[in-house]
């Protein structure tokens, strides 16, 4: 093992810890002792890990070769964990930082079997955690694209008569038949809470929120595809015979969008020119 000193930012290299540091957001452990001197740990500002020693520490550092090598093992799996965290919220960040914070003190107290099970407990709460965030910001994008197409719907619906002037009725109900298809996908997400194939949040989080608007919109456009369907009589003909195509095409454009199968199988049927039954 070399005997360098632990790389650190040259900004905290050498630097005394006083109390009352300005950089400080959240105070990890605090040591001072006159045999070895003084360290600390903590959560800057942005919330990342930090930690600084005076000339005493780093002299007590180097002079143990266990503690240089159980150190840098530490730091290393924390910077494979840290990125992860980046983009959560402060709070599970706050929680998660800690716990690798947690694995710092261990070592730097001498501890090295706590600071290894400091890192496997931090490991499983980034593997669940990272779970729960990718669903939130899925669900996020979810809502506010169905939220999106539910209020334009709305409006869709009370300007009716100055849309069909200015599109023609036949898109005007397409319209609806997208907006329907939107809030049906929105449905689908809502009943499959919790039952979605896991996920985690180490992609981006923009990631998740085209993923999220995605299924929204995938559900306007499987909407629009069997509201088109409906309109040409491919579909549920009864109910353009009764008078009531309108409602059939909503209707069915909502199911399309909450359905991942509906749209595909309607469309493989009349792709393969088979008869398509009144349940169907």
């Amino acid at each position: 093992m070399s005997d360098q000193p632990i790389d650190k930012p040259s900004s905290l290299k050498n630097k005394y810890v006083l109390n009352g540091h300005d950089g400080v957001r959240h105070l990890i452990f605090h040591h001072a002792s006159p045999s070895n001197g003084e360290y600390i740990v903590y959560l800057d500002k942005e919330l990342d890990i930090d930690w600084e020693t005076d000339n005493a520490f780093d002299a007590y550092i180097n002079s143990t070769a266990t503690m240089k090598a159980d150190l840098r093992k530490i730091l290393h799996s924390i910077a494979l964990l840290e990125p992860v965290a980046q983009n959560w919220p402060d709070d599970l960040k706050l929680a998660a930082k800690r716990l690798l914070g947690e694995a710092i003190v261990s070592v730097l107290e001498g501890d090295s079997p706590v600071a290894e099970k400091a890192i496997t407990h931090a490991k499983e709460f980034f593997r669940q955690k990272s779970k729960q965030v990718s669903r939130f910001w899925t669900l996020r994008a979810c809502l506010a694209s169905g939220a999106t197409a539910a209020v334009l719907g709305v409006l869709d619906i009370y300007f009716r008569n100055q849309v069909i002037e200015f599109i023609g009725r036949v898109p005007f109900l397409l319209s609806l038949c997208f907006f329907a298809g939107c809030i049906g996908a929105l449905l689908f997400v809502i009943l499959k809470l919790g039952k979605q194939p896991n996920s985690n949040s180490t992609a981006e989080r923009h990631l998740h929120y085209l993923e999220g608007t995605a299924r929204i919109v995938g559900g306007g456009i499987a909407g629009v595809l069997v509201g088109g369907m409906v309109k040409l009589g491919l579909v549920l003909p009864i109910f353009s015979q009764a008078g009531m195509e309108t409602l059939a095409m909503c209707i069915a454009a909502m199911f399309a969008g909450a359905s991942e199968k509906l749209a595909a199988g309607i469309i493989t049927k009349v792709e393969n020119q088979e008869p398509l039954k009144q349940e169907d």
